[in-house]
């Protein structure tokens, strides 16, 4: 082969692999938005492959394309690897782009609203903190305002500070439905938050047309099986029970838990919500075999997860430390209860 020839396939090669790397990208796209999430999974980690061969020149679009990945691998709940992948993510938009870039931003509330997912608030409110002062400076009107301020108004109500809460919630929503429309993910997003506020506030007439709100969103684009259309049902169950409506809310948890087992078994935190809001369906009901089953199961899952969500399970514990004082099995409950004690004082 002369000199010429090879420097012309060379060359071909050379403008070949970035467009692979962005018809990658865009077919990974298209299948996480029909949640083929396995497949968007593969087609991003062939266009990493890539963008990571092109060099340093190049760290933009292999951010772009680990937040792509990171986004697959959380919507099957591999939360831990999606974290990971998330935060090698920010950390090549900060290097390459700077955090006042919004590309860097949404990657920083994309993490944090995956840390929320797992429990882990402190860094959760790191990012958050960190990108909401540059957010009302640069882009007052963007939607990653509004992810922001969603995402601090539920470290808020976590905290049990409902006074906070209710008007960053309510702040967020304004943003989203400004920014992106009534009928968007981050609407749904939104409402739901500002629902939970105001579920937590005591105020459960106005939290359920919110929740339902929510839900009617998430089933339009997303469709009635998705994950979370389970975990607003989830919320509305609940409320159900609150209101003495036990049949409807056997119902709705039923159905809720359900979805969250068939479309997405490794979302533990979706999975644990609904199967313990159900726990205290069978409580109401007297079947206390079914509830010990369920909030078993649940403890397992926090056990499992990482990090373990303490105040979650002292919930958790403490619920089977009742039921197992039902069941006529005194030493289970007072394990149960000396252990709900110790991760308190922790």
């Amino acid at each position: 082969m002369n000199l010429i020839l090879y420097l012309s396939i060379a060359l071909v090669s050379a403008v070949a692999q970035p467009e692979e790397a962005n018809r990658l990208n865009q077919d990974g796209l298209l299948a996480y938005q029909r949640t083929a999430y396995a497949e968007a999974e593969k087609d991003d980690l062939q266009a990493n492959a890539i963008w990571e061969k092109l060099g340093p020149q190049f760290h933009p679009h292999l951010a772009i394309s680990k937040m792509n990945l990171a986004q697959a691998l959380a919507a099957e709940g591999r939360r831990p690897e999606a974290a990971e992948v998330f935060r090698e993510s920010v950390a090549l938009f900060r290097e390459s782009l700077g955090v006042q870039d919004l590309r860097t931003l949404t990657a920083m509330n994309l993490l944090g609203g995956l840390y929320l997912m797992m429990g882990d608030y402190n860094h959760a409110n790191l990012l958050f903190s960190e990108a909401l002062p540059i957010e009302r400076q640069f882009y007052p009107k963007d939607a990653q305002l509004g992810r922001t301020l969603g995402g601090m108004a539920c470290i808020l109500y976590r905290e049990k500070r409902m006074a906070e809460a209710l008007p960053v919630a309510e702040e967020a929503l304004r943003i989203a439905l400004q920014s992106s429309g009534d009928d968007s993910l981050d609407a749904a997003l939104a409402y739901g938050n500002v629902a939970e506020a105001q579920r937590l506030s005591g105020h459960g007439d106005r939290a359920l047309p919110l929740y339902r709100k929510s839900r009617t969103i998430y089933e339009k684009i997303l469709g009635p099986d998705h994950p979370r259309v389970g975990t607003v049902m989830a919320q509305e169950g609940l409320m159900a029970l609150g209101e003495g409506q036990v049949a409807t809310a056997e119902k709705t948890l039923l159905r809720a838990v359900a979805i969250i087992q068939k479309a997405c078994p490794l979302c533990t935190y979706e999975r644990w919500i609904a199967e313990s809001n159900l726990a205290l369906v069978r409580v109401r009901q007297g079947k206390y075999e079914m509830a010990d089953r369920l909030f078993s199961e649940v403890l397992e899952l926090q056990e499992k997860s990482e990090p373990q969500p303490a105040r979650d399970m002292v919930a958790t514990l403490k619920a089977l430390a009742f039921i197992r004082g039902k069941e006529h099995k005194p030493e289970d409950a007072a394990r149960l209860n000396q252990r709900a004690t110790t991760l308190t004082l922790r």
